[in-house]
């Protein structure tokens, strides 16, 4: 009985050590860098969506294709002849 529980015991002890040192480096090695590449990704989009919202309002400003498909899409220059006034 006395080796059940010597045995029982250092399983436990191994268990235990075992879970510190994986607790550790997910700790203070994988999780310091998952954080630094969510945040890099994180900047890259915002970086991406202002480069994206810049061209647009440049594109608006400027007259670019932008302005025309609005001005299309509002009936300021399309093709159909204007409604007849009664």
């Amino acid at each position: 009985m006395t080796l059940f529980w010597l045995l029982t015991g250092a399983a436990l002890v191994s268990s235990a050590i075992t879970l510190l040192v994986v607790f550790l480096v997910v700790h203070f090695h994988v999780a310091p860098q998952l954080e630094e590449r969510v945040e890099l990704r994180l900047q890259q989009g915002a970086a991406d969506l202002e480069d994206r919202l810049r061209r647009r309002v440049l594109g608006l400003v400027t007259g670019g294709k932008a302005v025309k498909d609005l001005a299309r899409g509002m009936g300021l220059f399309s093709s159909r002849p204007p409604p007849d006034d009664l």
